[in-house]
């Protein structure tokens, strides 16, 4: 894959999808696109390389998280919030993989640009630039002797003709605007902004209907059975060297239907999903101190989702209702604090069939939300703080799953104080309480007490379960 592709991927691949136009003052003309994208684009990429290269300390996996994520088998939230982070690139105390920052190459993706997009040779003029099919359609082909030859396949090249895609470029002030125009009447679904120190993408899902009922015959296909609306938008921000700011906001409600043809999207057979507006993610990198810190911040607002299932393979439509999701996050080299962490004001559920299946409850007579540190001391015993608790309900119906019932449930976590844990041995400085159906298998263990846990097999079904023990400490 050429080092441009992802840079490629968000001018020309999200069009299928319909994203919102750009305007501007003035066209701009080959030289004038190619000094901004070498100045503008090349400053990005490489404080964007910079940031990541400082990497980050991530967040400590020890024991004490260790122990709370087996409370919920299948889930790890500090996983999920560590995914969300560009590991450290090698040499820098980690390993970077093929789609990281870390292997970010800001010269070669500039080389591509200026030198096979934005042309004389693409240029048709008024700040219109034709996607060249060697740009898009080439591939590699090697023979049977080893001999490797580029190739552009016909098919690809004659549905970019047909789709008369091409890239409209504009000057306003600072910003340089890309709209991604298709179509006879050259309708412009995508916008992309950039400045000396920021990128951006917006995609409005209203204007998504035109572009694909236009491109739909052109690729030899039924536009689909579909209702899309809202808009989102995608920023990465240079707050200074190796500092930045990548966030994705839901600017207008959205709202997706999607089902076969004649089907009626407001049924049960459509796949539906819906998410209020809200600064949904925001991650921001400081790689320029002597110890890199990252802010994460989540703002999810209320979300649905409608999977409707399928009769020919005996399955039931599920519904999901999230009231919201909220975290805010402070990493370092010494740990992590948590403020905010919330899942709206309300009763998650999960249902099946019209039953309620699953129903989680975040500190519902706290607020709905708590404040957590994760820190490791010099002598490396981790400790866990939560503030004011970590209450945690959960009510599962295995009947409504369609599932077997495991050993247990947990029907409850309690955590009061914290947790202070060494390789040998967990302490408990408040209170843990986890509560089972059956109740046998919970335990509730007070200030000084030490918490393991084992896994043992059932003797009756073979599958195994995690069994706790509250004593004394070694």
């Amino acid at each position: 894959m050429k080092p441009s592709t992802y840079l490629l991927a968000a001018l020309l691949l999200p069009t299928s999808l319909g994203l919102v136009a750009c305007g501007g003052d003035a066209p701009a003309p080959p030289a004038d696109v190619q000094a901004r994208i070498s100045s503008d684009l090349g400053n990005v990429l490489a404080q964007t390389k910079a940031a990541s290269d400082a990497g980050t300390s991530g967040l400590p996996m020890g024991s004490t998280i260790a122990l709370l994520e087996r409370l919920i088998p299948g889930t790890s939230s500090t996983t999920v919030v560590a995914g969300l982070l560009p590991r450290p690139a090698d040499g820098a105390g980690g390993s970077g993989s093929a789609g990281s920052a870390g292997s970010l190459d800001p010269d070669a993706i500039i080389q591509e640009l200026n030198t096979k997009l934005f042309t004389d040779a693409n240029y048709q003029g008024d700040g219109i630039y034709a996607v060249p099919a060697e740009l898009v359609c080439s591939s590699s082909v090697t023979d049977e002797n080893g001999n490797t030859t580029t190739a552009i396949a016909p098919d690809c090249a004659s549905n970019l003709a047909a789709s008369q895609l091409r890239i409209h470029v504009t000057e306003a002030g600072s910003e340089l605007a890309f709209a991604v125009q298709v179509d006879a009447a050259h309708d412009e679904p995508v916008s992309i902004r950039l400045t000396h120190t920021s990128l951006g993408l917006t995609l409005d899902l209203d204007g998504a209907s035109r572009a694909i009922t236009a491109l739909a015959p052109i690729f030899g296909a039924t536009a689909p059975n579909a209702e899309l609306s809202g808009q989102v938008s995608g920023e990465l921000e240079i707050l200074g060297a190796a500092h930045l700011r990548a966030s994705l906001t839901i600017d207008r409600d959205l709202a997706i239907a999607v089902g076969d043809t004649g089907v009626d999207l407001t049924g049960d057979a459509a796949a539906r999903f819906t998410s209020a507006a809200a600064s949904v993610l925001s991650i921001e990198l400081d790689g320029s101190a002597a110890s890199p810190t990252a802010q994460l911040d989540v703002a999810v607002a209320a979300t649905t989702a409608h999977i409707p299932g399928n009769t020919d393979e005996g399955t039931v439509s599920e519904d999901l209702d999230l009231p919201g999701m909220t975290a805010s996050a402070t990493l370092s080299a010494t740990g992590v604090a948590f403020s905010n962490l919330g899942l709206g004001d309300r009763t998650t559920t999960l249902t099946r069939g019209g039953q309620r299946a699953v129903a989680i409850d975040l500190n519902p007579s706290d607020g709905r939300s708590l404040a957590a540190s994760l820190a490791t001391s010099d002598l490396g015993v981790e400790t866990l703080t939560v503030s004011p608790k970590l209450d945690l309900h959960l009510a599962i119906d295995h009947a409504a799953l369609g599932d077997s019932a495991p050993a247990y449930d947990v029907s409850q976590v309690l955590l009061t104080g914290g947790l202070a844990s060494t390789e040998t041995s967990t302490r408990v400085t408040g209170e843990l309480k986890i509560v089972t159906t059956p109740a046998h298998f919970g335990i509730d263990a007070t200030a000084g007490q030490c918490v393991t846990a084992s896994d043992e097999t059932d003797p009756v079904t073979g599958s195994t379960f995690t069994a706790w023990v509250a004593g004394t400490c070694e």
